[in-house]
């Protein structure tokens, strides 16, 4: 077969030719290009007289003819009419004239194969029919998966194919045809793959776009029980999946799967009541810590769970009075997976494999208006670290014997304590494996199951307490200590996953056959560690928060704010820590430690190794890796949600609150008021604010992120006017630095505007402390003065509990200076006046915002390796908890995770998705520019409806305008010059039945900067109904003057009879009535500054319109300018239509609501934005 597979038998042959996917995709590829070619041997001759003409937005056909993978000019939705496959497109030559938003309706057409089916949609509709380029605005260019091996040079066969070696000028590397975006794939080899991911992606896998559920096919029959265990038959495996796989909370949607379950036809009911429940449940939950030997029935299939018990050395100084000396603590029983095994069970699943990229490349981006290649930062496997690490393997000497191909493993670890439950103290220490190799868009999507849990580390228990009392005498250890054995217990830990097994497969690989029949011999690499700061120290072997804090460099703590500076770039460089910096230290301090008896914390120990901030730890990533090339340093990669959502931004934001709160109290209140007057975006991109921000209230880092995006329009005016400008200019910059830093597609161009952003960012905090924080005496807020005294009264309770004696609680509480023992109680009504605070620029949080820009070229983009998932992932174990005892939780977490995962490769194996289809719904069809809704319920007569609004200045010429603007576009699609006035022809243009038609919603399908699909839903009646088009008018060459603004005030269509044609069809014209914004200028507005708005005269000729849906790009965010106040005070408007009474005097167009955005203020760079190349 064409996917790799070999058969003895051709009736086996056959059997798997009606189920080979790939093997379809390959027989469907090949037609298509042949009929593509075909097809273009004769041009398209498209005439409106022999076909009817629908909205761009209806579904196309789906018998149209796909293109070839590589397209000669950019695709755009109104090309798109295949359904057969989402990135098929029939392309159209640009000087055919059409008409691309009409819906020309066969008034007789009745088709009975679709009775049950709404008139509505059994109308005939034709799209693909585009606009002379001069007439069009800009394209909707569809997004396709970037560009895929060709299928003739893909190789198939069971042989291996040779091994990769690096590009000479003999042998120049393989490299792709470019795809619609410019974009190519440039491997090491001078062969092609044996294996292409690519191949397998389609439109809906790159599309953000919410879309019906479609459920999977059986292929296999439901009478052959073997394939169903441990359950007994299909019914008794869905309502197990149903119950472990379907959540803890049962939704309506859960209600309803389960109801389909049940009355199923093939639903066995004395089958599932005979099942023995209790029994399946132990059989799917068995782990290698469950039997003898460790050996189980799924050991061969999958990576169970182990149990290891872990000891580490406690030393007791030599002033303990009762004996100095080391002595072994059994700290704690240690759940873990063997990475070697999660590694085979990854690459024996069928589904994963066919998306695990097992080659890297070069993706290289070569747009027409670039005069050369420039390199695309995205995935971990298009990153310099993977392809370095593939190039290393590849020119190594190959085992003994051994011709197999080659690949790296990329592994990624995450790990973060998480408290399981809202009230308690329960805790979950989790660590996650994730593979570099898949995509991220799919390795950070919590429904893809992508996150491994390969262990749940332990701290110390409190046994630990009672096992140093014993040997102390009852008075136990420091404080010193006790860290200490922390983290060894730590690496301790590490040591168990880090076994001979992982170190034996490190060194000389593992030898897998994959799911396309190949054998191939797969290294294991570790590339990346997240992290928050103080799991860092610990990975690190490195003092939290001692004088050189940051665990990549020894830049000292007093040179942490020289932040962009020249000699901070090189100290990055030149004081970059690296394996075997500590070992001669931390070896010397152990043997104090441990041989000669010293303190943890002696002088002694701390002249060794606090001027390097190291720790007597041995790092286990050191000691066992370092030989095959890990930096276990380098690994230890930026945090975005904690560096700087949770860090530098929250940091900032506190500073600003506190020096309002000196300007004046009722500033702070203010600001209150004008976040909660920001409108949402987006589904969920900017949600609505709480009452009072300002209190900073449960709120996580998706909070302080959309803040931070709407902070300029709310800080505007709070500040006098010197300091005002600085602090507009920082949060500028700020928040244009977090958007770059958090772009899913990166090229060199863009991060060179973020190294550079990040020298400003450096020199705009050095301004606002200087010129703005001097000027104020700033104190604690209310809520920092309540939590230092809980914490302060906290461990005064603690202190005193310690005591035993009277003069130990004496010393143990503050004293009032004469003798008198302070209480508690006293000591917090004093510590309740505030205290001065200054903003600190000497923190770990804001020196690695300098780390940014070399890490994403170095491990591809900051989303790729955030803790963001690994927060996401740590719901799966509080869902899990919930079906625990609360007691030994662990050991049933393991159990359930076992299940969960087990359950569902026994479904996959089952069951395969269905050939690509069109969408259920129009709604989620990716393929359309936009969608309105075809219903033709809320209607108006026009005569009716001008007379309801008569008087209203918005509806001022409202019946010609709207049959001018019509005219136009009719004429547009006619040949001659649209431009050359006919006479008498607006009175040509007719209404059916005389009405107009009115819509609630319209949604909008855009192609973002990273060439995938989203979607924006604009609704008139909400805060929701602002939209961005292009100006092409304009020549400026700022990029915020390139788009027009408008505010949709409804959604309409008509159904248009032109009398000036030869054929008086009707034709379903949707068009969108705008009130449009004008830019305001100004010397503060422009790259530095968001760009202003306002709404023109009502009176004004401009002040409303007309718009093609196929106009609008997307949803805008229009943030009102609160420092210029509200237009009419009194709450009074003059047009009901247009809705004034609410109107500000200006408006920001917020750039930073989100990434794509962001990229079109860009101009040129956006790799997904055609129109602007």
């Amino acid at each position: 077969c064409t996917c790799g597979r070999g058969f003895q038998q051709e009736s086996a042959f056959t059997r798997h030719q009606k189920t080979c996917v790939k093997g379809k995709k390959r027989l469907f590829s090949a037609l298509s290009k042949a009929k593509d070619f075909l097809g273009s041997v004769k041009r398209p001759r498209i005439r409106v007289t022999e076909h009817a003409r629908p909205s761009d937005s209806q579904p196309t056909p789906p018998d149209a003819s796909p293109p070839l993978p590589i397209s000669p000019r950019p695709i755009t939705n109104q090309d798109a009419l295949s359904n057969n496959t989402a990135t098929s497109a029939s392309v159209l030559p640009q000087d055919d004239a059409s008409i691309p938003d009409c819906d020309l309706t066969h008034q007789g057409h009745n088709d009975t194969s679709h009775e049950d089916t709404p008139l509505a949609q059994r109308r005939t509709r034709r799209s693909g029919i585009q606009l002379p380029k001069r007439y069009r605005q800009f394209e909707d260019v569809l997004p396709q998966p970037l560009p895929s091996v060709p299928v003739n040079n893909v190789q198939r066969s069971s042989e291996p194919p040779p091994p990769s070696i690096h590009p000479s000028e003999s042998q120049p590397p393989f490299r792709t045809p470019r795809n619609i975006f410019g974009l190519a794939h440039q491997f090491f080899s001078p062969h092609p793959p044996s294996h292409d991911p690519e191949e397998a992606i389609t439109l809906e896998d790159i599309s953000a776009i919410p879309r019906l559920q479609k459920p999977l096919s059986n292929v296999i029959k439901a009478d052959e029980a073997s394939l169903y265990y441990p359950y007994p038959n299909r019914s008794s495996l869905e309502l197990g999946n149903w119950y472990w796989n379907g959540g803890v909370q049962k939704s309506q949607q859960s209600f309803n799967e389960l109801v389909n379950i049940v009355t199923d036809s093939d639903f066995d009911r004395a089958g599932v009541l005979a099942t023995p429940w209790d029994s399946i449940n132990s059989t799917l939950g068995q782990n290698d810590y469950d039997l003898e030997e460790g050996k189980n029935e799924w050991e061969d299939e999958d990576a169970g769970w182990r149990k290891t018990d872990v000891s580490i050395q406690v030393p007791f100084a030599r002033t303990n009075k009762h004996g100095a000396g080391v002595r072994p603590y059994s700290a704690t029983e240690l759940y873990h997976r063997s990475l070697v095994a999660v590694i085979r069970e990854k690459l024996a699943n069928a589904g994963d494999d066919e998306l695990f990229h097992y080659e890297p490349y070069e993706l290289l981006w070569r747009p027409g208006h670039l005069q050369s290649d420039v390199k695309i930062h995205g995935e971990l496997y298009t990153s310099p670290a993977f392809m370095a690490a593939h190039q290393e393997l590849q020119n190594s000497p190959t085992e003994p014997g051994c011709n197999l191909p080659r690949v790296v493993v990329s592994l990624m670890f995450w790990s973060d304590a998480t408290h399981l439950t809202s009230f308690g103290n329960t805790k979950l220490w989790p660590v996650y494996l994730y593979f570099g190799n898949e995509s991220k868009y799919r390795r950070c999507k919590p429904s893809c199951h992508l996150g491994n849990h390969v262990a749940y580390f332990r701290k110390l228990p409190d046994s630990f307490k009672d096992f140093t009392c014993r040997h102390t005498g009852g008075k136990g250890v420091s404080q010193a200590c006790t860290t200490h054995c922390q983290r060894e217990l730590f690496q301790a830990q590490w040591a168990v996953l880090l076994d001979d097994e992982f170190l034996e497969a490190y060194e000389h690989g593992i030898v897998i056959v994959c799911c396309d029949g190949v054998m191939r011999r797969f290294y294991p690499r570790i590339f990346t560690y997240s992290a928050d700061y103080p799991e860092k120290v610990l990975i690190a072997t490195i003092r939290q928060l001692g004088g050189c804090p940051c665990p990549r460099c020894f830049i000292p703590k007093n040179r942490l704010h020289n932040l962009g500076m020249t000699r901070d770039r090189q100290q990055r460089t030149t004081l970059q820590r690296s394996d075997g910096d500590q070992d001669q230290l931390v070896a010397t301090a152990r043997k104090l430690i441990y041989e000669k008896n010293y303190g943890v914390d002696s002088t002694g120990v701390e002249n060794l190794l606090k001027p390097g901030s190291w720790v007597p730890t041995c790092n286990t990533f050191s000691n066992r890796l370092r030989i095959h090339g890990l930096n276990i340093f380098e690994a230890l990669v930026v945090d975005l949600l904690h560096e700087v959502e949770l860090g530098v931004w929250r940091a900032l934001l506190i500073h600003l609150l506190r020096i309002l709160h000196v300007i004046d109290k009722d500033l702070v209140h203010e600001l209150d008021r004008r976040y909660r007057l920001v409108p949402p975006f987006g589904q969920s991109t900017i949600r609505r604010f709480t009452a009072d921000t300002s209190e900073l209230s449960n709120m996580a880092a998706r909070n302080f992120e959309d803040l931070l995006q709407c902070a300029i329009p709310v800080f505007d005016g709070l500040f006098p006017a010197p300091q005002n400008q600085i602090v507009q200019d920082l949060l500028f910059t700020l928040a244009h630095w977090h958007g770059l830093a958090k772009l899913r597609m990166h090229s060199d161009l863009t991060l060179d505007i973020l190294d550079a952003l990040t020298t400003d960012l450096g020199s705009q905090f050095h301004s606002f402390k200087v010129n703005v924080c001097a000027a104020y005496d700033a104190r604690e807020l209310d809520k920092e003065v309540t939590a230092r005294s809980h914490r302060q009264a906290k461990e005064a309770a603690r202190r005193t509990q310690a005591g035993n004696k009277k003069n130990s609680v004496t010393s143990a509480l503050p004293s009032n200076g004469k003798g008198r023992v302070v209480t508690a109680k006293e000591q917090v009504e004093r510590n309740k006046l505030r205290r001065s605070v200054s903003f600190n620029l000497q923190t770990y949080k804001i020196h690695a915002l300098g780390d940014y820009v070399s890490c994403i070229r170095q491990f591809g983009t900051t989303d790729s390796y955030s803790t963001e998932p690994g927060e996401l992932e740590h719901r799966t174990g509080k869902r899990r908890y919930l079906r625990t005892d609360r007691k030994s939780f662990i050991r049933q977490l393991t159990q359930i995770e076992r299940r969960q995962n087990r359950i569902r490769r026994i479904k996959n194996r089952l069951q395969e998705p269905r050939p690509s289809e069109a969408a259920d719904s129009m709604t989620c069809d990716p393929r359309v520019h936009h969608h309105i809704g075809l219903s033709e319920k809320l209607n108006d007569d026009i005569g009716s409806y001008l007379r309801l609004h008569e008087g209203d200045p918005a509806m001022k010429n409202y019946y010609s305008r709207l049959r001018e603007h019509l005219l136009g576009r009719i004429l547009s699609s006619q040949p001659g010059d649209p431009n050359q006035p006919v006479e008498g022809a607006i009175n040509q243009v007719l209404f059916k039945r005389n009405r107009i038609y009115h819509h609630h919603i319209a949604r909008f399908n855009y192609t973002t900067y990273d060439t995938r699909r989203d979607q924006d839903v604009i609704n008139p009646k909400t805060s929701h109904r602002d939209i961005m088009v292009l100006n092409n008018a304009s020549d400026d060459d700022d990029c915020g003057g390139r788009y027009r603004y408008a505010r949709v005030l409804g959604v309409h269509h008509v159904n248009v009879v032109y009398a000036g044609g030869l054929y008086h069809a009707a034709l379903r014209m949707e068009f969108l009535f705008v009130r449009w914004y004008e830019p305001v200028g100004g010397a503060d507005v422009g790259r530095t500054a968001l760009d202003r708005l306002k709404f023109p005269a009502l009176d004004s000729e401009d002040a409303f319109g007309f718009l093609s849906p196929t106009d609008v790009m997307r949803a805008a965010h229009i943030i009102p300018c609160f420092s210029k106040e509200m237009r009419h005070k009194d709450g009074k408007g003059m047009s009901d239509m247009a809705g004034d009474k609410g109107d500000w005097r200006q408006y920001f167009v917020n750039r930073f609501v989100d990434r794509d955005m962001l990229m079109r203020f860009h101009y040129g760079l956006g790799v997904g934005h055609i129109y602007s190349h």
